[in-house]
């Protein structure tokens, strides 16, 4: 009896296998090529992405709550120059059904980076004054005299001078992740590194920490290699997990919600490649003349530290200090005992219940 040949061979097999991954490739890149936003149910809902002039430079903000009559809660990301934008929107729904939630692409960030931008616009004085704008714009938008602002990271600091210089249109600010002295900080930082690198007895890690004899990690001035001494110091951060608490890395965090169907298109991960180096290049050095201790050391709008206790990257022990010197109306500090410089991603519910339990109120009272 004469056996029948498969007339699908291996070949083409594969040759099918591959066609279907190709068309399934093809798929998914015409759908990133498309802006994606998510609705937001309810009456008096809104859910939107606006692009404002800003100090001649084109700046996004994606608006979404549950009811415009909301407290307006206006987010500033980190870096500078680290869009949270797709991240923040897919771990925090609930915030929508008590604020209007503003996420702002600062200057030099994903959607609001242009290669036209200039390097000297960079500054943290006009960021300082295009936060002011933002806020007097959506006050003006939703009809309000407050709003809260949440910072993280670069935000944090950035959101401190915002409070210092415009706290007639603060209700309050809750700070994670927050800058306090970025010197000191990253000496600290580093230190915690280089220290889990020979813990580890990881050759490779500690030989990249040993930044050579050019310079003291992280001085700026004179050493020109100091941006790849800061990219391989925060590289080893997140793998002995200074980062995100017991993690190695990030990209649940950040990489898989800007995956899906998003605000976020292909055009704009390029961008934010782009703007991300730009900024921290132009604002870095800045930065690493900051002390809030000194130069903020009384708010007058209530303040709250939500910060995780495991924190390597703006090091939990400088936020601390600053608490205790810090005089304001009101303030806490509020430790995340399972969290790094991520509390709101690494422990989001609890993130989401601090905001609504100690801000709304605030907004009630003042409303009376």
């Amino acid at each position: 009896m004469k056996k029948t040949k498969n007339k699908f061979g291996k070949k083409n097999i594969i040759m099918i296998i591959a066609g279907t991954l190709a068309l399934i490739l093809g798929i998914y890149i015409a759908l990133k090529m498309i802006v994606f936003m998510p609705s937001v149910k309810g009456e008096n809902s809104i859910a939107e992405l606006e692009t404002i002039e800003i100090a001649d430079c084109a700046q996004t903000l994606l608006i979404r709550g549950v009811d415009i009559n909301n407290p307006i809660l206006l987010y500033l990301h980190s870096g500078p120059g680290t869009t949270e934008m797709t991240a923040f929107r897919a771990y925090h729904a609930e915030l929508e059904k008590h604020f209007t939630v503003v996420l702002w692409e600062q200057r030099g960030t994903g959607k609001s980076y242009s290669s036209q931008l200039s390097a000297d616009t960079m500054t943290i004085e006009q960021m300082v004054s295009d936060a002011g704008e933002v806020m007097q714009y959506l006050l003006t938008k939703f009809d309000k005299e407050k709003l809260f602002i949440a910072g993280h990271s670069w935000g944090s600091l950035l959101g401190i001078l915002t409070v210092q210089r415009y706290p007639q249109f603060i209700y309050a600010y809750a700070g994670s992740g927050q800058e306090v002295y970025p010197f000191a900080g990253e000496k600290l930082s580093y230190e915690y590194t280089l220290k889990k690198a020979q813990e580890h007895n990881n050759t490779q890690a500690i030989d990249e920490l040993n930044m050579g004899a050019s310079a003291e990690y992280l001085t700026i001035e004179g050493n020109s290699n100091w941006y790849n001494e800061l990219i391989a110091e925060r590289k080893w951060l997140v793998k002995f997990g200074g980062e995100v608490y017991k993690k190695d890395g990030y990209n649940s965090i950040y990489v898989f919600p800007g995956l899906l169907p998003s605000e976020y298109t292909l055009a704009d991960f390029i961008r934010f490649g782009k703007g991300s180096r730009f900024s921290i290049e132009a604002l870095w050095p800045q930065i690493m003349q900051q002390n809030l201790m000194e130069s903020a050391d009384t708010l007058y709008v209530p303040v709250f530290f939500f910060q995780g206790r495991y924190d390597y990257n703006t090091p939990s022990t400088l936020v601390s200090e600053y608490y205790d010197l810090l005089n304001a109306p009101y303030k806490e500090l509020i430790w995340f005992e399972n969290s790094g410089h991520h509390p709101m991603y690494e422990e989001p519910e609890l993130y989401e219940s601090l905001l609504i339990e100690k801000l709304l109120p605030l907004a009630d009272d003042e409303n009376r």
